[in-house]
């Protein structure tokens, strides 16, 4: 009996799940706080101004990370379903044409940013005030976008693996890297914001260097890298079956867009500072879901490979009640230490503080429904069902958030930028309820 309720080697109860997703998690918290480190060491030894730099360059981040994520998931929930039918030459032949892939579409997002590097700062919202703290930073970033974009796909397929707890400690290394370099950087060379571009992509490689050794040198995946040509059809596959993660995260580079521009028209260039912040709360949130997805999308696909309609009917119930269960604790932490939080960028009792406390004491609620929506999302992954899960994210990420967005503020001015996102959740809810009833049956997974 202790053996049908193990999942890829994991036993599965109410509690084992969380500790198996409990490293991924830890994951995702990790990458937003160390994502925040350099919002910090700019604040320090740049100016409260220039923290907005990283913050308007989030659309082009996002849309780096989106295409990484695209790739590691549609490609992991394909891998990973190999496996499970014990196809492992099929899956080692999927990844290695995911590498090569990924090499190219990489290459061709780097030249475009740099060839239209001011249109696109300018289009990210920069400002006269602004954009000298943004070029620089812009630029080295781009310049490197292949290894933040190698290391969202990367960082997936490990997790895939069921290496959560190594890719944990990898990305904990990358991190701390990173906060290391700041310093050194920023502080001791007096490289500016500049440096702390520098930083973050050094500890993006964290990642890559990992896999190198992983997959090439000592060969512990269940799958290898194989003699493969590029099949246009798989790659469109994979592409559209991660597509929903893609939106997720372009989506949100592109409302940050719209939120940039928002919060300069009602509160000018201190409010883009205060969104800054706030958006690195938020993003802190919203990792913590996305980390019990990315562990639990890759044990939905295996139940699916392999047919095991019982535990995936349990899997579904455990993991809709830890998604509420999650939420809750997370709206009581980040409100409880929501003034330690922002402290940490800005001095208690200045107007950027004020702002950015408003703002999130005024949107927190959304985290209560944050988590049933992502997970709904990427259980139409890990099914290989990528146009649901595309509609999914769609619509909560972008259609309905871009209209709170502008309803809201019409309405209610400033207030509404900040009540945008927790309406757009709650609203979210309706179309990821229907999603989940209408495909039960061909899913079994209730």
């Amino acid at each position: 009996m202790k053996e049908k309720n193990k999942v890829n080697g994991f036993h599965l109860s109410v509690w084992s799940v969380i500790k198996i997703v409990a490293p991924s998690i830890f994951t995702f918290v990790f990458i937003a706080a160390y994502q925040m480190v350099d919002g910090i060491f700019i604040e320090r030894y740049v100016g409260d101004l220039a923290i907005s730099a990283t913050n308007l360059f989030y659309p082009i981040l996002g849309l780096f990370a989106a295409t990484g994520i695209m790739l590691g998931t549609g490609g992991n929930a394909m891998i990973v379903k190999h496996v499970g039918e014990g196809n492992s030459k099929k899956a080692g032949q999927v990844f290695s044409e995911l590498l090569i892939f990924t090499l190219i579409i990489s290459a061709a997002i780097t030249a475009v940013c740099l060839l239209f590097s001011d249109p696109i700062m300018e289009l990210c919202g920069a400002t006269a005030g602004n954009i000298e703290f943004m070029r620089p930073y812009y630029m080295v970033m781009c310049t490197f976008s292949f290894a933040i974009i190698m290391q969202s796909m990367l960082g997936i397929l490990i997790i895939g693996e069921g290496k959560t707890t190594v890719a944990a400690i990898v990305i904990m290394v990358g991190g701390t890297l990173n906060c290391v370099l700041d310093y050194v950087f920023m502080k001791v060379f007096g490289m500016g914001i500049k440096g702390a571009a520098i930083a973050t992509v050094i500890g993006y490689t964290s990642t890559i260097v990992y896999a190198v050794y992983y997959y090439l040198i000592a060969r512990r995946s269940s799958y290898k890298i194989e003699l493969c040509k590029i099949n246009i059809k798989e790659i469109g596959t994979i592409c559209f079956n991660g597509s929903s993660d893609m939106v997720s995260n372009l989506a949100g580079g592109v409302t940050a867009l719209f939120m940039n521009h928002l919060a300069f028209k009602y509160y000018g260039e201190i409010g883009v500072s205060a969104l800054s912040v706030w958006s690195y709360v938020q993003f802190l949130i919203i990792a913590v879901f996305m980390g019990y997805v990315s562990a639990i999308e890759p044990m939905f696909s295996f139940l699916y490979g392999k047919g095991d309609v019982p535990m995936r009917r349990k899997l579904f119930k455990i993991s809709m009640v830890w998604s509420v269960v999650i939420g809750a604790v997370v709206f009581v932490l980040v409100y409880a230490f929501r003034a330690q939080l922002i402290g940490i960028f800005f001095a208690e009792g200045t107007e950027f503080f004020t702002i950015a406390e408003y703002g999130l004491v005024v949107s927190l609620i959304a985290s209560l429904a944050v988590g049933v929506n992502t997970f709904a999302s990427g259980l139409f992954t890990a099914f290989s069902n990528g146009g649901v899960s595309f509609v999914l994210s769609m619509v909560r990420t972008f259609l309905i958030l871009t209209v709170f967005l502008y309803l809201l503020t019409y309405l209610w001015g400033g207030i509404g930028l900040w009540l945008a996102w927790p309406a757009a959740e709650f609203a979210s809810l309706i179309p990821s309820a229907i999603a989940l009833i209408v495909y039960k049956d061909k899913y079994k997974y209730t």
